[in-house]
This record gives structure tokens, C-alpha cells and sequence, in this order.
């Protein structure tokens, strides 16, 4: 007993001098002298140029994270900017002992500063479309077995700049994301969302809660989400649950709708609002909307549906069956 205990003693003491020298080398590299590397890949793959002008880190830990910093993308030569894509910062934190075991547990992702273009030259192609890339070998091209999906407990993504410009008609729309934050425990655990930016200067947020990740992909048991938004002066909320998520199929969701003014939100939403008379503006007419969507065979119904429309009132059940020759839709309504 005594012997097989010193064996284990001395495997358990090699298994750590081994871990630590291991440790050490990594810490004693600098992975700044892999940026040249990233930059040919990058350039074989899409012909563009990447460059990452700030520090490419790995700290070693418990919890190993990759950090990487001023990152710049080349956009297509006609482009009517340099980069195609900015990138201020991105970090991936790992727990080390998942890792063992084949799972990938990612602590933390932060994203900080992604500013993106995408944009079409006037004949329509856009700078997307990346020369042909070099032929990949061919035990590359053969794929193995999807491993299990990572699990993220915490996203954190703040300053992202995404913008479309179409070179046709010179229209540009614009997203702005202040802040995106998503929480989780683990992969059977809630995902908490909080979200705020911009679409085309117009402010929008959500907040809620959504079903654990494990409930997204396994589909054992209805998908939970409960959900408020505000955008375009309007607010919404979603509160139920998806039989089949990835399919958007099963679906059982109660929608609320509150406009305080509809014509201020089609100004805010860029919907041009014609005038009733030439000196009359408008009047101010609020809608308020609540009822429960389901899906049903070949189309959608709402139960409990009640409509203030202005001064005006509607409420009752409605189905729609979409999937004949022609739409079939029942209504039981009554208005006051």
C-alpha cells in the first residue's frame, strides 16, 4: 500500500512539473511574432490585407484568455473607405478544466469598437466578395464530427458601428450598438439580455430573459423568453414560449403593442406621413394591442386579441390559414 502510494506520489509530482514547464513556455512566448502569420493567412484566404497593429496576448491561468487589439481589415479597392472592418479590442476568456473534457466553457467575450462597412459598387457587387481563395488541402476539406457547442456565460459588446451602403442609389442605413451585455450561469442555466443602440439615429432597447442554451438545441421541453423593447417610440413585449426554436415552429407568445402617437412613430421610423389638408396636421391617435399567437397547421392564430385604435376598439380571435391556393382567414370580432 505504502509503495503504491509513493508510485502515485511521484506520477502526481511529474504531472505538475510537466503542467508548470508547459506553463512557462507559453507565458515565455510572444504571440505578437504570430501576427505576420495571421496577416499571409488572412491575405491567401480573401486577398484583402489584415492588420493588427496593438498587442496579440495569451494569459496563462486557471482561466486562459486571448486578448487582441487594433485589428484593421482592407475593404475592396474601389471601396469609398480604406478598412472594410475596425476592431479596438476582443477578449476570450476559457475555463481551463472543461477543456479536458472536450467542452469549451468561455468565461467572458468582450468586443469593443467594431466598426464595419458593408457597401456595393454601382454595378451592385459588394466588398464582400473576396478574390478567390487558394485551394485548402484536402484532409482539410474533410470534415469530422461537430464537437459540442461552446458554452458562453457572459457576452459583453460595446461600440459596434455597422453601416450599409448601397452604391446604387446611395442610400446608406446605419446600426448602432451602444451596448449588447448577456449573462448566463451555464449551458442549463437563463441567458439575461439587456441591449441598447441606434437604427438610423433612432434609439432602441430590450431587456429580458431567454431559456437556457441546453433548451435551445436539446427542444425536450418549450423554449421561455419574456421580452420588452422600445423602439420608434414604441413598446413592445413578448412573454411565452417556442415549442421548436431553431424551427419557429410551436409557437405560444403573448404580444403586447403600445404606440402613444402612431404618427410620431412613423416619423421616427423614416415613413414619410402625408397630411390630411395642407394646413392640417395629423391628430394624435394612440394604439394599444394584446393578444396570444400560436401557429396552427398551415398558418397562425391570435386568441384574446384586443385593438384601441384611437377613439375606436376591436376585439375577438383571429386565424389565418396560408398554405391552400388562396389565404383562408376567420374572424370572430365585436367592437363597443
Amino acid at each position: 500500500m505504502k509503495r503504491t502510494i509513493k508510485y502515485l506520489s511521484v506520477f502526481f509530482v511529474l504531472v505538475v512539473a510537466v503542467v508548470v514547464a508547459g506553463v512557462a513556455v507559453l507565458m515565455s512566448m510572444d504571440f505578437n511574432e504570430y501576427r505576420g502569420l495571421i496577416a499571409e493567412q488572412a491575405k491567401a484566404a480573401t486577398g484583402r490585407d489584415l492588420v493588427i497593429a496593438g498587442e496579440l496576448n495569451l494569459e496563462i491561468s486557471l482561466n486562459p484568455a486571448l486578448a487582441v487589439e487594433g485589428v484593421t481589415f482592407a475593404n475592396a479597392a474601389w471601396g469609398s473607405r480604406p478598412e472594410m472592418a475596425k476592431l479596438e479590442r476582443l477578449v476570450a476568456e476559457v475555463e481551463l478544466m472543461p477543456l479536458l473534457s472536450g467542452q469549451v466553457h468561455v468565461k467572458r467575450l468582450v468586443l469593443v469598437g467594431l466598426d464595419a462597412l458593408l457597401e456595393t459598387d454601382a454595378q451592385g457587387r459588394g466588398n464582400w466578395q473576396f478574390a478567390a481563395a487558394e485551394p485548402a488541402p484536402k484532409e482539410a476539406e474533410e470534415a469530422g464530427e461537430a464537437g459540442p457547442l461552446p458554452v458562453v456565460k457572459k457576452v459583453l459588446i460595446e461600440n459596434v458601428k455597422l453601416a450599409y451602403l448601397d452604391g446604387v442609389s446611395g442610400e446608406r442605413t446605419a446600426f448602432d450598438l451602444d451596448r449588447l451585455e448577456l449573462n448566463s450561469e451555464g449551458a442549463d442555466s437563463p441567458m439575461l439580455l439587456n441591449i441598447a443602440g441606434s437604427f438610423n439615429n433612432a434609439a432602441f432597447s430590450a431587456s429580458g430573459s431567454l431559456g437556457s442554451v441546453n433548451d435551445l438545441m436539446g427542444g425536450a421541453k418549450p423554449y421561455p423568453l419574456k421580452l420588452s423593447a422600445k423602439a420608434f417610440q414604441t413598446a413592445l413585449g413578448l412573454d411565452g414560449t417556442i415549442a421548436k426554436p431553431l424551427q419557429a415552429k410551436g409557437l405560444d407568445l403573448g404580444l403586447t403593442v403600445s404606440v402613444p402617437d402612431l404618427v410620431k412613430t412613423f416619423k421616427a421610423a423614416a415613413v414619410a406621413v402625408p397630411a390630411l389638408k395642407d394646413a392640417d396636421p395629423i391628430p394624435p391617435i394612440a394604439i394599444d394591442f394584446s393578444g396570444q399567437a400560436r401557429d396552427i397547421a398551415g398558418g397562425y392564430a391570435l386568441a384574446g386579441m384586443k385593438l384601441k385604435l384611437g377613439g375606436s376598439d376591436l376585439s375577438g380571435d383571429v386565424s389565418a390559414v396560408l398554405s391552400g391556393a388562396r389565404p383562408k382567414i376567420d374572424a370572430k370580432l365585436s367592437s363597443s
